[in-house]
């Protein structure tokens, strides 16, 4: 009877209810963040500076999140209990992304109107290259933490030689990255093919879908494609408005972890590779709301023309906050199944 109550099965609306919460409180954090962090970074720089080592907080904060999950938890893996272990996950993280920015700007005169975001992006390209599509395959045989310490060295070195070179790939991909992996979408239509063909066809497909969106996005006058060649050919892709800004902050915030928190219902009963689809689809209806519900009440916050600028900010910090609540708490992490699905995590033993 125990066995067959813990085997894996298809989650039901109590995984969503479950997860809600955790789903509600995302938006809450990123706020209380926006407001804490704000005044703090000023401290050391000037408000305008200030704003994009926030963005830096958050993003790269949740980087180190992901590094320390890849490194099996270490160094925190030896405290006792799932909540003081999150809690020094979260503020390891927090504080080694304030400090690097710190003393970026402190230290070493670094600009970060220029060169946050190519940071960020660029150090974020190359960990979902290596670790999150490429599964390690290229340090398979590497104990985790010894692994985790090599891909930061292959990130520094390929992050450096992008932001010297195209300054920066931008991270529009990653909106579609996240959807798709959490949904299994990748390990179901690319089931059984082996590394490194399986990153290959798994970035071609994310590439195109970042160009239909930019169609999309051009069409509503929320994207302007520039066919020109610019000094960095990186922002050959384009200009987004502002609103679209907070758009593509808010997919990369409000996306993974509502899926991850709530084991994928309801979309994990559609068959694969729909369900995908429809998860797909879903994330840009919602973050399309909360992006018309964020406008209107960040400008009655902020005063000015900034108010879409302080709204792409605080929306960032949901990135931090979405992959503490799985990453850290383990929140949705019990093992399940997708409809069809045979063994939890796979797709190769489906034909």
């Amino acid at each position: 009877m125990s066995d067959q109550t813990s085997s894996p099965a298809v989650p039901g609306i109590q995984a969503f209810l479950k997860g809600l919460p955790w789903v509600c409180l995302i938006p809450v954090f990123a706020f209380l963040s926006w407001k804490v962090w704000t005044p703090i970074l000023q401290i050391f720089m000037p408000a305008g500076t200030a704003a994009f080592a926030s963005i830096g907080v958050s993003t790269m904060g949740a980087y180190v999140i992901c590094l320390i999950a890849l490194a099996g938890n270490w160094p925190v893996a030896g405290i006792g209990g799932k909540w003081a272990r999150g809690i020094a996950m979260i503020v390891i993280a927090k504080a080694l992304a304030a400090v690097f920015f710190i003393v970026l700007h402190s230290c070493f005169s670094v600009s970060l109107e220029k060169w946050a975001f190519p940071i960020i992006a660029n150090s974020w390209l190359v960990l979902a290259a290596t670790s999150f599509v490429g599964g390690d395959w290229h340090l398979s045989h590497i104990p985790p933490v010894r692994r985790m310490f090599l891909n930061l060295l292959i990130s520094a070195g390929i992050t450096i030689l992008l932001m010297r070179t195209i300054l920066i790939f931008p991270s529009y991909w990653f909106t579609f990255l996240q959807v798709i992996i959490v949904t299994g979408g990748l390990s179901y239509l690319f089931r059984r093919v082996p590394q490194p063909t399986f990153s290959v066809l798994s970035w071609s497909l994310l590439m195109l879908l970042m160009f239909i969106m930019f169609g999309v996005a051009s069409l509503f006058g929320q994207f302007t494609l520039n066919a020109d060649q610019p000094a960095a050919w990186a922002w050959n892709l384009g200009t987004g408005t502002m609103e679209f800004g907070l758009f593509i902050a808010i997919t990369c915030g409000m996306n993974f972890a509502v899926f991850a928190c709530t084991q994928c219902w309801p979309f994990c009963h559609i068959k694969q590779p729909w369900g995908t689809v429809t998860a797909l689809f879903s994330v840009l209806i919602w973050c399309y709301l909360l992006t018309l519900i964020a406008i209107p009440l960040f400008e009655s916050l902020v005063p000015g023309d900034g108010a879409l600028w302080e709204a792409q900010v605080m929306a960032w910090h949901t990135v931090f906050w979405g992959f503490a609540w799985v990453y850290c708490f383990g929140v949705g992490q019990t093992p399940y199944l997708w409809v069809g699905q045979k063994t939890p995590g796979t797709w190769d033993d489906v034909d």
